[in-house]
């Protein structure tokens, strides 16, 4: 049965899909030996020969699920021109190379990030309909008042942009805000323009995934069912 190029890399766990198709637009796929640059092609994986950068794709490729706590000054990235640490230097090196972040957690922002090579829930979890939930543990300079409460849970207007209503509770100024979007810096910049700074930011889950007791800077290896 065929299926189109980039869907496939991305459930042989070789990228994510948006990746996927980079890679193809870049010329570093083959099928059947034949350079291939068109998102639109179609193989069949039980007939047609798939490489990318010289190495051959097996559909067949076992799914990883891990669940990392990250501390503040990572970057989420690879690597990084300035040499300051990565995410990937937490992983063990027979992992490194095999998956990549869900999302992206801010230089500063600590707590749960999701690892995987399963293409198809990067997909599921990270296009902009999705309708996954992320949640926070946000510590305040001050407590918010109800009315900022408010604001915050009917929307807010970012860069000419409403946010999606959000869930948020509190206990003194430690709030637990619940979004789908991840906008850029978009908690922060939601409650500086209420006139309050973020001193701690950290996420605690992710879909039905829970940071839970995890250690900052460790990792655990966890189940599909654990996050969807």
């Amino acid at each position: 049965m065929q299926e189109r190029l980039q869907k496939f890399l991305s459930s042989a766990g070789v990228a994510s899909r948006r990746a996927a198709e980079k890679l193809i637009t870049s010329g570093k796929v083959k099928v059947n030996g034949a350079v291939i640059t068109k998102l639109g092609t179609k193989v069949d994986p039980e007939i047609d020969q798939v490489s990318v950068n010289g190495k051959k794709i097996q559909s067949t490729q076992k799914l990883i699920y891990l669940a990392l706590n990250k501390p503040k000054r990572y970057m989420t990235t690879r690597s990084d021109p300035e040499r300051r640490r990565t995410i990937y230097d937490l992983l063990p090196p027979d992992l490194k190379n095999k998956v990549w972040p869900v999302g992206r957690l801010d230089f500063n922002t600590e707590g749960l990030l999701l690892f995987t090579n399963d293409g198809e829930l990067t997909q599921k979890l990270t296009h902009p309909s999705s309708e996954h939930e992320k949640e926070y543990e946000v510590t305040l300079d001050k407590e918010l008042s109800e009315g900022k409460m408010e604001k915050i849970r009917n929307g807010m207007i970012l860069d000419g942009k409403k946010t999606a209503p959000s869930l948020i509770r509190t206990n003194g100024t430690t709030v637990y805000l619940t979004i789908h979007e991840g906008w850029k810096r978009q908690i922060r910049r939601m409650f500086s323009l209420l006139g309050f700074t973020v001193r701690n930011l950290k996420r605690i889950r992710v879909g039905k995934l829970r940071l839970g007791d995890l250690e900052l800077g460790k990792y655990r290896l966890v189940n599909l069912k654990d996050i969807i």
